[in-house]
């Protein structure tokens, strides 16, 4: 079985040039490509194919060709199968096929726009397995979502990054065959998507790697689709999500300090700057909107950012000082990579320090309120609506507690320990002291919950694992509900201890501070947490920047 090397877009940044000299960054990559290919020849990738067409010479053709047939007879050819068209499909004992629905839309840029121009490169025969490949490809897409459901808030339009590449497709597709069929699709569905982010956002909101697939197939919506309507929404969108990005994420630090989605931890990494608002390279006809240039070049202090997303909704939040800054998400559980309160201080992008909550992926509820660098974080281990959609809705508490894992707030290396108590952690860097007040419900009471301190070498055993070191302070697994108060403030300002506040009145719970802090949740007859907001989301607009 050859060895199938699935790039996404996040590794194919080579991809958006046609051009054929090859540069410095992709001759280094070929390199790379022809050394593990040398060692392995089962080693095989679309983008390996693609780099050996571009690089010239009759050599490289042949080899080239070689490639692509391996990675065509790796894919799923069998009509009647759930996983035709697909890549990285797996076997069970009865010889049914299934796999991830997603990796056919990865290598519609690739196909369409990549290797599509290296036809009269390709042998005969290649030429003739790629144009069919593609076609099987197309109709993987199509069956997209036929088979797959997901919970209230993914399925479908909700699912942002997999239903905008959806779109690409159909646009890709119905250009390269000239298939009237398809274009019509892809207006419809178009369509379907704008009309849901334009009221409700997008729904994998402030998530850097997702927003970076999603900007990259609006790219090829706005370069392909024959509608000017359409091609005008991409930009729309496209400015949306740069300016979105710019603004969350602290110019110093180079990380978005916002309430997010999901996000894969790559801050945790001294000098990481994948979680960065630049999209590079941005597309060479892409001009970034105005505002965002200059909240970039000349940011004013203190500077806030209020977003929502999802018709649920979530509420995001981004509050930053020249060198600290402190950001939040309300609203429940969205995706086990989700971050409701993220703190970090520092000089650069190397000498920084961050603290997040969550630590590790897990599916817990989430709510906050935050006042400056302030959050009230409330946790449950209540279902979320994945438990009761992809559980199939059984009640059964003791099959969701084994979904849940260890819950805590995650540190990097940077921040010392100055104190360590049941009630009250203090952690030190970078001139800024992070006062953490951990506590639980006992008995319709608030009271303190010792935190244990504990070393990961990945984001989860479970859910979208990745190697990542770091500490975690984690909460005893008892409680069912329980949270923290978190300050960032200047070291040796005195913070003091805070009022915390705790009533469940006709279901209605509220937790408060005596600073102003105030969260107010209900558990509805199907076992989920709905949150009673300070303010009527309707009035708050998808993004807004007060500087």
């Amino acid at each position: 079985m050859r060895r199938l090397i699935l790039f996404l877009p996040l590794l194919l940044t080579g991809t958006m040039s046609l051009a054929q000299v090859l540069s410095e960054a992709e001759k280094n990559q070929l390199n790379l490509l022809n050394k593990t290919f040398a060692e392995d020849s089962s080693a095989v990738s679309l983008n390996y194919s693609w780099l050996l067409y571009r690089s010239g010479g009759e050599g490289s053709k042949v080899k080239a060709d070689y490639v692509l047939n391996s990675v065509i007879a790796l894919q799923d050819h069998n009509p009647e199968s759930f996983m035709y068209g697909q890549w990285g499909w797996r076997e069970d004992e009865a010889g049914r096929r299934s796999g991830d629905q997603n990796n056919a839309l990865f290598q519609a840029h690739i196909m369409f726009c990549g290797l599509w121009n290296e036809q009269d490169k390709m042998s005969p025969e290649t030429r003739e397995n790629f144009l069919l490949s593609c076609r099987h490809m197309t109709e993987a897409v199509v069956r997209r979502w036929d088979y797959e459901v997901f919970d209230i808030y993914r399925d479908f339009t909700a699912y942002s990054n997999a239903f905008v590449m959806y779109v690409q497709t159909f646009i890709l597709a119905g250009e390269r065959f000239d298939n009237e069929r398809l274009r019509k699709q892809a207006r419809a569905q178009w369509t379907r998507w704008y009309n849901h982010i334009s009221f409700f956002g997008i729904d994998e909101f402030a998530s850097p790697g997702y927003n970076r697939v999603i900007f990259n197939a609006l790219d090829d919506i706005r370069n392909f689709s024959p509608d000017e309507r359409i091609r005008n929404e991409a930009k729309e969108v496209m400015d949306h999500i740069y300016l979105l990005q710019s603004a969350i994420t602290h110019p110093l630090l180079k990380l978005p300090l916002s309430g997010i989605s999901r996000d894969y931890r790559n801050f945790i990494a001294q000098g990481d700057m994948r979680s960065e608002i630049f999209i590079n390279p941005l597309p060479a006809s892409y001009d970034p909107p105005h505002e965002a240039i200059e909240i970039n070049r000349d940011r004013k202090y203190p500077f806030e950012v209020t977003g929502k997303a999802s018709a649920m909704p979530f509420i995001f939040r981004s509050y930053q000082m020249e060198n600290a800054a402190m950001g939040s998400m309300t609203g429940g559980a969205v995706f086990q990579q989700q971050i409701h309160c993220i703190a970090a201080v520092g000089k650069n992008e190397n000498e920084r320090a961050v603290a997040f909550l969550q630590g590790s992926f897990t599916p817990v509820n989430g709510y906050t309120d935050q006042i400056g660098t302030s959050t009230l974080c409330i946790y449950n281990r209540l279902p979320a609506y994945w438990h009761l959609t992809q559980k199939h809705g059984v009640l059964d508490m003791d099959i969701y507690k084994e979904t849940f894992g260890e819950f805590g707030l995650g540190i990097t290396p940077g921040w010392k320990e100055k104190l360590k108590a049941p009630d009250h952690i203090v952690l030190e860097a970078y001139g800024y002291d992070l006062h953490i007040f951990p506590f639980r419900i006992t008995e319709d009471k608030i009271v303190p919950c010792d935190l244990e301190l504990k070393h990961r070498t990945t984001t989860s055993p479970v859910y979208h694992p990745r190697p990542r070191v770091f500490d975690e302070y984690v909460f005893p697994e008892e409680p069912e509900w329980f949270g923290a108060y978190l300050v960032l403030a200047e070291t040796g300002e005195k913070v003091k201890k805070p009022v915390l506040g705790y009533r469940n009145v006709q279901g209605i719970r509220t937790f408060s501070t005596n600073v102003g802090h105030t969260i107010r949740l209900f558990v509805a007859e199907k076992g989920d947490t709905r949150q009673l907001y300070n303010v009527d989301p309707a009035l708050i607009p998808l993004l807004k920047i007060s500087r």
